[in-house]
Parts: structure tokens; sequence; C-alpha cells
């Protein structure tokens, strides 16, 4: 096999939903990938994806013939990740209860307190590229607050001067929700730091009393129900996959 041949391994095993890109290499490292069954740790390796047979674990590793994204309506006081914490409830039971298979993941998170839209793919290449901090796609949250913003707050969480953890938060967009009070708002932001509105508003004397997910780049969560998916259509995901590749 020329070093040009095949596809490389990480990326066969992202590919089937196994993970990110980087996340699958300690499959690799950890000695717990084979190739024709013959335990493979070179992460340089290349796969001939039509001849040689690949498993994790013992267990058949399969590229989908096509992949798939789904929106997910994330309930109230449910964590984001596949194992509960602290009691509290998970994302597991939605994926059995819809029979999503395994290698359908969630991309990113919502903290346990948000709702809304939360997408899952199959696909580990989408997914990653999703999640990278460059990705530039605008997320829309709507969200109440325990008092009245003022035009210099408004000024101060969106014009890019805020600061969490040191670094400035990038310019945002906020604006009053139609048909809402003064304390029910529109947020856009295109990036994800961990619960960044909350800190954000907190930064400038607020909180923020409910934020809910409504759209991601050129997908909206439109009428679903909390604990319901559905699946995007061919047109939604090339938008998706069109707006990471050209901030790559």
């Amino acid at each position: 096999m020329t070093p040009e041949t095949g596809m490389r391994l990480n990326r066969y095993l992202a590919r089937a939903g196994l993970g990110s890109r980087r996340s699958v290499e300690t499959f690799i490292t950890e000695g717990r990938v084979a190739i024709d069954g013959k335990t493979v740790t070179d992460l340089g390796r290349r796969v001939l994806t039509e001849t040689e047979d690949v498993t994790v674990d013992g267990r058949p590793v399969i590229l989908p013939e096509g992949f798939r994204v789904y929106a997910f309506n994330k309930p109230l006081d449910v964590v984001s990740t596949l194992v509960s914490q602290g009691g509290q409830p998970s994302l597991l039971p939605y994926r059995l209860q819809s029979d999503l298979p395994d290698r359908f993941m969630p991309v990113g998170r919502l903290d346990s307190e948000t709702t809304g839209l939360l997408l899952w793919t199959d696909d580990g290449n989408l997914n990653q590229d999703l999640c990278r901090p460059k990705s530039g796609l605008w997320k829309t949250y709507e969200l109440q607050v325990n008092e009245d913003l003022t035009p210099t707050l408004i000024k101060n969480l969106t014009r890019g001067s805020l600061k969490i953890d040191g670094r400035p938060c990038l310019p945002c967009r906020l604006k009053m929700k139609p048909g809402g009070t003064t304390l029910h708002w529109v947020m856009e932001i295109h990036e994800g730091r961990r619960r960044q509105i909350r800190r954000m508003f907190r930064a400038v004397g607020r909180r923020v009393m409910k934020l809910h997910r409504v759209a991601v780049g050129p997908v909206k969560l439109g009428n679903l129900r909390p604990g319901d998916f559905r699946k995007l259509d061919h047109n939604d995901v090339e938008k998706l996959r069109g707006l990471v590749e050209r901030k790559k």
C-alpha cells in the first residue's frame, strides 16, 4: 500500500461515527483497533475500505452508506452527555427511545438549564468541524433576564469588549424578542464557550432566568417537541457543510 492509497485510519473511525478524528486516535494508541485481525497502533496507517476489515474491541466498524444529521429539542434539566451526572437525566434514554444507532453523537453541549436545539450526527468529521471555535456558525437563543437592559448594557454585551476568562467575546447580536417584554430578548453568538451567555450577562449585572436555543446556522428548531428528534433534509445538511468548509 502506498502512502496515498486508502483512507487514514483515524478518518475511517471518525466517519464511522466513533468520535472526532482526534478522539478516536486513543483507540489506536491503546491497541483497541485491528485491521484484518492484526492490532494496529500506527496513527499513520491507512485502510483499504473495499478490501480490509476494521474492528474496535473486536466489533466490526462499518462505514455508513450516507451520513445523517438530526435536530433534537433538549428538555430542561437534562445534561448533554450520554452518561448521567450527579443523578441528572442524560441524553441516552432519548437516543434509545428514538432507535438511533450508537454511532449517533450530539454536536457540542447545552448546559442542563438550557433547552432547545441540539444537533446529532453519525458523521464524526462534521461533528468535529461544527465544534471548532472557528466554525463561525451563528447560534440563536431566546432568553429572559431578571431586569431590563439599558442601552449601555446592550453595547457592552454586543460590541466585543466584554471579557470572559481574560479574553474578549466576539461581537454578537441582541434584539428584543418580537411580542415579548423588555425582559425577553433574542441573542445570536458565533462562538461557544462554556455557559457563555449566562456569564456575559452576569458580567454586566444581569441574570439569565431562561435560555432556549432556537437555531444553529441554517437549522431551526421550529415546533419540534421537547425530547423529540427530526431528521434534517439534504439541503439543510449541505448548507451546514458549506458554512463550516468555508471557515477551514
